[in-house]
């Protein structure tokens, strides 16, 4: 079957058409028929207040805000008019200390779908490799419970088309030991009032957890409550667009889903999984 893609990043390349061209011809070879661009929210310098907050935090950003969405969104803008097969998104990291300022910055821009994640509790950047060590001599039991409260006001904010990787807590493979079936449950309670989707991700399989995201344990509940999904590799690389989505077609289809979603213009659709 063919697939969408909509959670590409293409930040370790420059912003240009030749660029971009790398990651649409690598999801053409994986029967990707459009890709959605997901840059990174705290790559543009115009999103600097929303990281206010801790120093770590601070500090990490401040190396990172080096671009200018305006020249991003003319590159995806300049890229649709020619043709290439591609939508407008992003990837705002979700500081509820910070959620107007986030809400404000997203009403700016003409994007087709905006992406919702946690990747930092505070000062705590749970997903760093760089920082791996941060995790000794912390209650994993209570990291989790944190991290599944901010992805919980992260739904309820209203702010974002869906969740990125629901699970990327569990990147390293440290896991809670408590039972997480009623924070499960609540979360996909909240995705259900919202209208929200759910990213099922082929990331985790890169990375140290060695597992699609989201776990079996959460996937039964986003079934449960019918909670739609979207597929998407979170690539970084043109390497990685469309990867193992096979493999996930067939882990989504386990839980009785037999379509997918995309985005245009904040809008949702759907395109049904089919055997060929």
């Amino acid at each position: 079957m063919s697939f969408k893609d909509f959670h590409v990043h293409i930040e370790q390349g420059p912003y240009t058409l030749e660029w971009l061209k790398k990651f649409i011809d690598k999801g053409k070879e994986r029967n990707v028929k459009e890709i959605g661009i997901s840059e990174h929210i705290y790559r543009f310098v115009q999103a600097k207040d929303i990281w206010k907050g801790g120093s770590i935090r601070n500090e990490w950003h401040e190396k990172r805000a080096t671009e200018d969405i305006e020249e991003y969104i003319y590159l995806i803008e300049k890229a649709k008019k020619e043709g290439f097969p591609v939508k407008l998104g992003v990837e705002a990291d979700y500081f509820p200390e910070n959620e107007e300022i986030i809400r404000e910055f997203i009403k700016d821009y003409p994007f087709d779908f905006v992406i919702g994640s946690v990747h930092w509790l505070s000062d705590f950047g749970f997903d760093n490799p760089e920082r791996i060590k941060d995790w000794e001599g912390r209650d994993i039991d209570k990291v989790y419970e944190e991290y599944y409260f901010t992805l919980i006001s992260a739904v309820k904010s209203g702010i974002f088309d869906f969740i990125a990787h629901p699970d990327l807590v569990k990147i390293f493979n440290y896991r809670s030991k408590a039972d997480l079936s009623n924070i499960y449950e609540n979360l996909a309670k909240e995705i259900r009032s919202k209208n929200m989707c759910i990213e099922v991700s082929t990331a985790g399989l890169r990375k140290p957890v060695k597992e699609i995201y989201p776990s079996e344990d959460l996937m039964y509940y986003f079934s449960k409550f019918d909670i739609p999904v979207i597929l998407n590799s979170d690539a970084h690389c043109p390497e990685d667009v469309g990867r193992d989505f096979e493999k996930a077609v067939e882990y989504i289809k386990s839980f009785g889903y037999d379509k997918l979603c995309y985005f245009e213009n904040r809008k949702r659709m759907q395109y049904r999984i089919r055997e060929e």
